[in-house]
Formats: structure tokens, sequence, C-alpha cells
């Protein structure tokens, strides 16, 4: 059935030469998503983008199965649902448009892909018009959407709509980890265990506040470790392959910076995550950061990467300082779909 949306003037899809725009269908079109997005996000994807994409090839295999289920149920309305463009039959431009909360008031725009050899016609700004028409028919009151900042053609093409920038994380990267000659301390630094994650979850919704959370919001269950992830901790630090080191300048029983590193003894990256009460920029940040510097100095010399809100500007300049180089950094834009939504 075609939906209502791809009916309006200048979007029909003709049945008969398959060419145009349609609802995305997951009985045949998933497999030919998943392609396309690995090729139109080849040099982008992260760890989590190329697990996605590794799910999405293999859920294309029982792809007449899952059609079935999502007719039946609708069980994939808030995952897969979207639009492609059609060329003779031949799926060239995908676009993904779905909730962002339970009311339905924010819509995420995601996946928006268009075939090498089909770019330079208008297909991903008609495959933006008919997404965004269908989130506000839906009632939504926002878009969002994240792009990379050095993709300027996406960026020109989401500004032309409307989207403005709301907030940004930045990657750093260091070739291996910089020399520490003395451990750093603080009579607040303590160690903490998985188990405290609500005070790790408090900081960590204090520092990023309602801007930087336009895309995602943070949830309880990012911080919440389940048995199974306890267990693949303690059995990954057994075995010699990596361990988590977690530390907080604790006043009491609120944390005021936190750092989870997770240190790597076989070939790999270490990671680092860190937050930080913005009124404690420029202080404990920076303690924590040598901190897990002069920690890994008993690993390793592999590379370190760690992410960071654009916001946090004196530990950015910090890790420039200490030789961290930027690798890129991925915004998140919104647009108002309604004179009613309000920030």
């Amino acid at each position: 059935m075609i939906m209502a949306v791809v009916s309006l003037p200048g979007y029909q899809y003709d049945q008969r030469l398959e060419t145009g725009v349609r609802p995305f269908d997951i009985s045949r079109d998933l497999r030919a998503v998943a392609e396309l997005i690995a090729t139109a996000f080849a040099s982008e994807l992260d760890d989590r983008g190329a697990a996605a994409l590794r799910e999405m090839r293999t859920m294309s295999h029982f792809s007449g199965l899952l059609g079935a289920l999502h007719r039946g149920t609708g069980e994939f309305n808030d995952i897969l649902n979207g639009f492609v463009w059609v060329e003779q039959g031949h799926v060239v431009g995908n676009i993904t448009v779905q909730r962002a909360d339970k009311y339905a008031t924010r819509w995420q725009i995601a996946n928006v892909a268009v075939s090498p050899a089909f770019r330079g016609r208008g297909i991903s700004r008609r495959l933006m018009e008919v997404a965004l028409d269908y989130a506000a028919r839906a009632g939504g009151l926002w878009a969002v959407l994240q792009v990379y900042e050095s993709n300027q053609i996406a960026r020109h093409l989401y500004e032309s709509f409307g989207f403005e920038p709301v907030g940004g994380m930045m990657e750093l990267r260091a070739a291996r980890a910089p020399q520490v000659s003395e451990q750093p301390a603080h009579p607040w630094l303590k160690p903490f265990s998985a188990s405290e994650w609500q005070p790790l979850y408090e900081l960590v919704s204090h520092q990023l506040g309602a801007q930087a959370q336009w895309w995602r919001s943070i949830r309880r269950s990012d911080f919440q470790a389940s048995i199974e992830d306890r267990f693949s901790e303690w059995f990954w630090r057994a075995l010699g392959r990596n361990t988590l080191h977690r530390r907080a300048v604790r006043n009491s029983s609120r944390f005021e910076a936190a750092l989870v590193l997770n240190a790597r003894r076989w070939r790999g990256e270490h990671v680092l995550q860190l937050w930080t009460r913005p009124e404690h920029y420029g202080v404990f940040d920076r303690l924590l950061i040598d901190w897990a510097l002069w920690r890994l100095q008993e690993y390793p010399r592999w590379p370190v990467r760690i992410s960071l809100s654009t916001e946090h500007r004196s530990a950015i300049d910090y890790l420039h300082s200490r030789g961290f180089v930027h690798v890129r950094t991925l915004i998140t834009m919104r647009k108002r779909l309604t004179e009613d939504a309000t920030d």
C-alpha cells in the first residue's frame, strides 16, 4: 500500500516503471538499504554504526519473515520506518524517520544516503521533504538529525531546510598515551564500582543538560550494568585482555567529575570517557585526564580515544596540549516542524 504522503505533487511512485519514492518495505528493501548505507557512510561508521550495519545484514536473511511480522504487528515502526528512492526497481536512496520520544513530539531523521551514481539529482532533498512532511503529519513538533561537521554538502542541505545546530560531540585521539611522570593526587579522587551508577547518571545528566540530549536522552540503562555486563567485565579482566578503571572526584555521595578508562593489553585502542560538572571545568577534568594517562603507563602504548561534548572546551584544549588531535565532530541539528513547538 502506498502511503498518502508519497502522492504529493512531484513525489509519485510509478509502480509500472518502479521509479520514484515509496515507503521502506522491510520484506524487500532491507539488504539493499544496508548495502547503500555501507557505501554512503564507509568512512563515517563508528563501532556502534558498524555493529548496526552487521545486524541489518543478518536480519536481511530473514526479511520475508520480518515483513510478515511487521505487517501483522507493526513491530518495526520505530526502528526501520522511512522511505526509499527507487530507479527502475533498484533502491538508490534511503531516509529513515522515527520517533525520538514516546510522545512522538520529536522525530529523528537518519541514514540519508544516495548511491554515488545518482548523486547531484536532488534525490536527498526530495527524500528530506517527504520525511519531514511525514513527521509533521504524525503530529511531530521537532525534527532532529546528526551530521559530521566535515560533511559540508549534507550540512548545507540541512541548513537549507532550516535545521540549526544545538550541540555536538568531538572525537579526539592520541597515537600513543602521553607520558605522565607521577600519579596525580587529590583527597576527593576515589575509585568507584559499577554498582554506583546512580551518582554517575546524575552527573552526566547535569553536565549535558536538555540541549545536549536532543538526539537521544540520557537513560538510566546506559549506566546500570547488567549481570551479563559485570560478568563480561570480570571475564576479560581475568583473561588479561582489558580492564575498566573507574575514578570519581566525589564530595560525599555526589560525583563532581568522573572517568571510565577501558585499558587494553591486547591490540586495539584505549578508550576514555569523561564527565565533569560545568562549574568544575578546567580543574577536575584535568586531574582525571592526568590520572588516566598515568594509569596507561603500565599498559601497551596503543592509541587513546575520547569523545567529549563540544561545550567542554577546557578538557578539549587540555587534551590538545597533551598531544591529542581532533578526529571528527558529530553535530546535532534540529528543525521546528510547527509554530506550536517550544524549546
